[in-house]
C-alpha cells in the first residue's frame, strides 16, 4: 500500500464513501486510516463500526472475531472511549456465544486474551463477568492447548487468589494426563506424561507432578526403530592409521604414536561447516520437533530453535567421527599388545612419570591401560572417565583460575564438574578440537559416557569406548606437570593449545627419557 500511486490512493478514498457492504466499508476505511488519507480519527471510527457490523452476519465466527480484534485496536489507537466500551461488550457476547456453542475455541481464547490484558492507567475496568467465563471454560474445553491458554488467562486475572490459580494449574496438568490416558502409542504416552510432569513443576503442583512422574516411569516400553546406514571405509584408511604402530620398534614408541593421534571428534571448523550444510538442506529438521530420550526411555530434552537443531547436527557428526576413531584407537592398542605383549604396570607407570605426568595421574592411567589390555574394558573405563575431570581441574588450578564454589549457609563448598571446567580451559587456549571431543564423548549433550559410567547406566563397555576413555584421560594427564611450580601460566597455555603433542622438555629430560626407554627394553 505504501508504494501505491496517487490515483490508487484517491480511488480508495472515494470507495470508502461509496461501498455499502460492512466488510468493504471496514477495509476501505482501514486503508484510509493506515495511509493517513483523511482525518485518522474519523477513518478509524468508520472502519471500527464497519467491523462491528460484521458481527452476527453470515461470516464464520473466526472471521467475526478477527474483525472485532481489529475494531478494538482501531478504537483504542485514537482513544474513542465509548466505541472501545461498545466493542468490548460485543467481544464479551461473542466469546460467551462461542463458549456456549463450543464453536472454534480459539475465538474464545483470542477475545478473552484481549479483554483480560493489562490495561493502561485510567483505563476502564475489566468486566467482572470475564472471570465467570474463564472458570466455565476450564470445565468446558478438553483440548490441551486451549485449556493451557485459558489457565494462563485465569492466572493472569487471579493474582493474589491462590485458590483460583491452583485450580487453573491443576486443570492444565490434568489435560496432559488425560491426553496420556487417551493415547495408545508408547512414545506419545511418554511425551504427554513428560509434559504433565514438567508443567506441574513449573506451576508448583507437586502432587500432580508425583503422579505424572510415577506414571512416566511405569509407562509402556517404547519400540525403538533403528535406521541403519552403510558407510564404506577404505582399508587404506586403517592401514595408514596403523602403519606407525606396525613399524614401531618398542611398545613405548608405539604408545608414543598413540598419544599423538588427533582429536577423535575431528576438526571443529570442518564439522561446523558440514553440520551447517546438512542442516540448511534438510527441511524436515526445521519443521519437526525433536525430543531427546535418555535412560529407561525417559524424555530428556526438547530441541527448541534452529540453533539447538544445528548444535545437535554438529554433535551427530562428531559422534560418528568418535565411533570411527574408537575402532582405530582400539585396533592400535590391540596391535601394541600383539606385537610387544602387555608391559608391566611398573614399567608403564615409571615411563609416564619420567615423561612428566603427575604421579597422581600416571598411576591410574597405567592401571587403566593394563586393564584394557587384559580385556577388562569396563574396569578400564571406570578408572579413566572420572579422572578426566580431575586432570582438567588440576590444569586450571595451575593457572589459578577461580573455580572453587565456597560454602554458603549449610551448603558445602565444592569444585564444579567437567561441563563447567571446559569453558575456562578453552578460554586459556585449550585446543577447541579436543574440547569438543571431551564434551561430546563425556557430557550429557553428546554420548554422556562420563555420567552413564558414574551412575551405573552403561550396561556394557566395549573396547572402542574403553579406548576412547583412555584417549580422553591420557590427553589431559600427559600435559599435567609433576612439579607445577616449575611452570608458569604461559607454559600451561602452550600445553593446552597443543595437547596431543609432547610438552616442551629440556635436553636433559629427553636424554633421561631415552635412557629410561632403553633400560625398559633391556629388561624385557
Amino acid at each position: 500500500m505504501n508504494d501505491s500511486d496517487d490515483e490508487v490512493r484517491t480511488l480508495w478514498h472515494e470507495l470508502t464513501g461509496a461501498v455499502t457492504h460492512p466488510a468493504a466499508r471496514a477495509r476501505c476505511a482501514d486503508i484510509v486510516f493506515t495511509l493517513r488519507l483523511a482525518n485518522p480519527r474519523d477513518a478509524a471510527e468508520q472502519a471500527a463500526r464497519g467491523y462491528l457490523d460484521l458481527v452476527g452476519g453470515s461470516l464464520r465466527m473466526t472471521e467475526q472475531s478477527h474483525a472485532l480484534l481489529r475494531a478494538w485496536t482501531l478504537a483504542r489507537s485514537v482513544k474513542l472511549v465509548p466505541l472501545v466500551q461498545q466493542v468490548a461488550s460485543v467481544m464479551f457476547d461473542t466469546a460467551q456465544d462461542a463458549l456456549t456453542r463450543q464453536d472454534d475455541p480459539y475465538v474464545f481464547v483470542y477475545l478473552l486474551d484481549v479483554l483480560t490484558a493489562k490495561q493502561k492507567k485510567n483505563a476502564q475496568p475489566v468486566d467482572p463477568r470475564v472471570d465467570y467465563l474463564l472458570d466455565r471454560a476450564l470445565l468446558t474445553y478438553t483440548d490441551t492447548h486451549i485449556v493451557a491458554h485459558v489457565a494462563r488467562l485465569v492466572r493472569r486475572r487471579a493474582v493474589g487468589d491462590d485458590s483460583r490459580i491452583r485450580k487453573a494449574s491443576e486443570a492444565e496438568v490434568m489435560a496432559y494426563l488425560n491426553d496420556a490416558d487417551q493415547a495408545t502409542d508408547a512414545i506419545v504416552i511418554r511425551n504427554h506424561l513428560s509434559n504433565a510432569a514438567s508443567r506441574a513443576r513449573q506451576l508448583n503442583v507437586p502432587e500432580l507432578e508425583k503422579v505424572a512422574v510415577s506414571r512416566l516411569q511405569s509407562a509402556p516400553s517404547v519400540d525403538w526403530a533403528t535406521i541403519g546406514t552403510e558407510i564404506k571405509i577404505p582399508n587404506a584408511l586403517f592401514r595408514s592409521y596403523l602403519r606407525p604402530f606396525e613399524r614401531a620398534d618398542s611398545w613405548l614408541a608405539a604408545l608414543g604414536y598413540w598419544f599423538h593421534t588427533d582429536s577423535p571428534s575431528g576438526t571443529l571448523a570442518v564439522n561446523e561447516r558440514t553440520a551447517r550444510d546438512v542442516f540448511n538442506q534438510s527441511v524436515f529438521s526445521r519443521l519437526a520437533t525433536t525430543v531427546m530420550f535418555g535412560d529407561n526411555d525417559l524424555p530428556k530434552r526438547v530441541l527448541g530453535d534452529d540453533d539447538d537443531a544445528l548444535q545437535r547436527e554438529l554433535i551427530r557428526i562428531e559422534t560418528m567421527n568418535i565411533h570411527l576413531h574408537g575402532i582405530v584407537l582400539a585396533d592400535a592398542l590391540d596391535l601394541i599388545k600383539t606385537r610387544f605383549g602387555i608391559p608391566s604396570f611398573e614399567d608403564l607407570n615409571v615411563s609416564l612419570v619420567e615423561s612428566g605426568v603427575h604421579p597422581d595421574f600416571a598411576r591410574p592411567l597405567a592401571k587403566a591401560f593394563i586393564l584394557y589390555w587384559v580385556g577388562e574394558f569396563e574396569a578400564s573405563a571406570h578408572i579413566a572417565a572420572p579422572k578426566v575431570e580431575a586432570a582438567a581441574r588440576a590444569l586450571l588450578l595451575e593457572l589459578n583460575e577461580p573455580l572453587y564454589r565456597t560454602a554458603v549457609g549449610d551448603k558445602s563448598g565444592q569444585f564444579p564438574g567437567l561441563g563447567v571446567l571446559l569453558d575456562p580451559l578453552t578460554e586459556n587456549d585449550f585446543d577447541p578440537d579436543w574440547s569438543r571431543f571431551l564434551a561430546t564423548f563425556l557430557l550429557g549433550e553428546g554420548m554422556n559416557v562420563r555420567n552413564l559410567i558414574a551412575h551405573g547406566f552403561m550396561r556394557e563397555v566395549g573396547r572402542e569406548t574403553a579406548a576412547l576413555g583412555l584417549r580422553a584421560f591420557a590427553l589431559l594427564a600427559l600435559i599435567t606437570s609433576g612439579d607445577a611450580v616449575d611452570r608458569d601460566e604461559a607454559s600451561v597455555r602452550t600445553a593446552l593449545a597443543n595437547p596431543h603433542g609432547a610438552s616442551p622438555r629440556s635436553w636433559r629430560q629427553r636424554a633421561v627419557n631415552a635412557a629410561r626407554a632403553a633400560w625398559i627394553e633391556l629388561r624385557r
